[in-house]
């Protein structure tokens, strides 16, 4: 246990370590080849910017030799401390819903008591229109015409029926000639779900691998030389690749230049295709 009272994490034995030995962080960062913030990262358990916790775990060992600690240690520390981390967010899981089932259910039942006010609304509006229509047409059919004019003609008992019909059709020809999507925005909205990128990765030595899109981690792992990556999707895709100089990257069917993107110190190269780099890495080319 720290000082404080709280469990003793990885970063807890690495601040003291280096406190003991009086070192600096510029010249630790030198000597090891690793950023100054992600030393400082490291000391106060915050890893919510690094890449993930075998990167973390590479960074911890190389941290506890330079330091002359057992990197095991450390490491069951650091373990240790995502499992706690993983204990607190499902207790305050658990506690969620009770605070905001109320405020919920109140809000979906004020929006669909609304939803059927505007459907009822909407109904009964529609109804009055028909029913004053039809009356009004029917009012005028029944007129008497005199005999001998022009209109009696129009408005005889054999006429008056193909009147009414006519008046249906000319309705229903109306309602089909009436499009309410526009045909060129379909056509697109359709093209732009048809787009498929391709990503092809070959590995030719041990590398880490993370690949995932706006959703979620498509790839995850230690990939072995000879391994072969192959996906498809719309993308975009975020791509981190440990010893990233042992691999080649294809992103639809074009040479992908990893150097540009990798960290000449960590050999972790970090890039979002199609857009480029990844923000979190910064690179020291």
């Amino acid at each position: 246990m720290s000082e404080e009272g709280k469990p003793t994490y990885s970063g807890y034995l690495l601040k003291e370590a280096r406190k003991k030995k009086r070192r600096r962080y510029r010249k630790l960062s030198s000597e090891l080849g690793i950023p100054e913030n992600y030393l400082k990262a490291l000391e106060d358990d915050d890893y919510s910017f690094m890449a993930g916790p075998t990167y973390v775990k590479g960074y911890l060992r190389a941290y506890s030799k330079k330091l002359d600690l057992d990197p095991e240690v450390v490491i069951r520390a650091y373990d240790r401390y995502l499992k706690d981390q993983r204990k607190e967010k499902r207790t305050e899981r658990k506690k969620e819903p009770s605070k905001i089932l109320k405020p919920a259910f109140v809000t979906l039942f004020v929006f669909f008591t609304f939803l059927v006010f505007i459907t009822s609304f909407i109904f009964f509006q529609k109804n009055d229109f028909t029913s004053s229509t039809l009356n009004e047409s029917s009012n005028d059919l029944n007129q008497e015409v005199p005999e001998d004019s022009e209109e009696n003609i129009l408005y005889s008992p054999d006429t008056k029926s193909l009147y009414e019909d006519n008046l249906i059709l000319k309705k229903e020809d109306t309602t089909k000639n009436k499009d309410p999507f526009n045909v060129e925005n379909k056509k697109k909205s359709l093209n732009d779900l048809l787009v498929i990128n391709r990503i092809k990765l070959t590995i030719y030595d041990d590398c880490w691998v993370e690949i995932s899109d706006q959703h979620s981690i498509l790839e995850y792992r230690l990939a072995k030389a000879g391994t072969l990556i192959e996906l498809e999707g719309k993308g975009p895709y975020k791509i981190v690749l440990g010893n990233s100089q042992k691999a080649q990257l294809l992103y639809n069917d074009v040479q992908v230049n990893l150097s540009a993107t990798t960290n000449t110190k960590t050999n972790v190269s970090c890039l979002v295709l199609p857009a480029g780099r990844c923000s979190e890495f910064t690179l020291s080319n």
